[in-house]
């Protein structure tokens, strides 16, 4: 029986066939090359904000940097008479980012409780300071920190990272590193200070429930802690 063949319909076999099966497999190429792309900028990119909204992998750049003892702090605390009601405190901060020492590199802030800090600070490279009793002038925090061991409102530590580099904060080699002790707040946020020489500097803000508001700054060559006010 003979092939019917229909006027205009394309011969099997033909360069519009084979021109239609060439762009299928360019598209199909094309949409794997993008789908790997993709998967690949995924596993680069940071991790996401957790529902604290603060990065997923926070917990483990502390051990990493910091040691073992430290853990991430998602509450201020609830012993006290102030923290019979810890919801009717400001929002509760635990992690901010900026550039604090003026290198154009962003820093950041994280609160974290640990009972023995200043035992991997040779380890881990870090320095245990207590900028609240030095401008008062008690310098030594080994002994300042038993000024305020049965006090809640000092049972976090600030943990600060001066980044260093691409990866800023996260980098493996961080510029410095810092545990700040005995800060009074009961939540945190970024602020603006004048330093030293009329400089305007980025500091973090220390927030108490009672309204009271200090700051800590970086001045060049060490954090030092500036008295505030109610409502400051």
């Amino acid at each position: 029986m003979r092939e019917v063949q229909f006027a205009g319909a394309p011969r099997a076999g033909s360069p519009w066939l084979l021109r239609l099966t060439a762009c299928l497999l360019v598209l199909l190429y094309a949409v794997a090359v993008l789908g790997a792309l993709r998967v690949l900028a995924q596993e680069q990119a940071p991790a996401p904000p957790s529902k604290y909204g603060i990065p997923a992998d926070l917990q483990e750049v502390i051990t990493q940097q910091f040691g073992g003892c430290f853990e991430l702090s998602k509450d201020r605390g609830t012993t006290g008479v102030k923290y019979l009601h810890p919801q009717a405190g400001p929002p509760w901060v635990m992690f901010l980012a900026a550039d604090l020492d003026g290198d154009g590199i962003e820093d950041a802030v994280i609160v974290a409780r640990c009972q023995a800090p200043f035992a991997d600070s040779t380890g881990y490279q870090y320095k245990v300071i207590d900028p609240y009793f030095t401008n008062y002038g008690y310098g030594d925090p080994k002994i300042t920190s038993q000024f305020s061991a049965a006090d809640p409102t000092r049972q976090n530590l600030l943990l600060i990272i001066h980044g260093s580099g691409k990866e800023a904060w996260r980098s493996a080699t961080p510029k410095a590193k810092f545990v700040v002790m005995n800060a009074p707040f009961d939540s945190l946020r970024l602020t603006k200070v004048l330093a030293k020489k009329k400089q305007v500097v980025t500091a973090v803000a220390l927030v108490e429930t009672d309204g009271n508001i200090s700051n800590i700054f970086w001045d060049g060559k060490k954090w030092k802690w500036q008295d505030g006010a109610g409502g400051n």
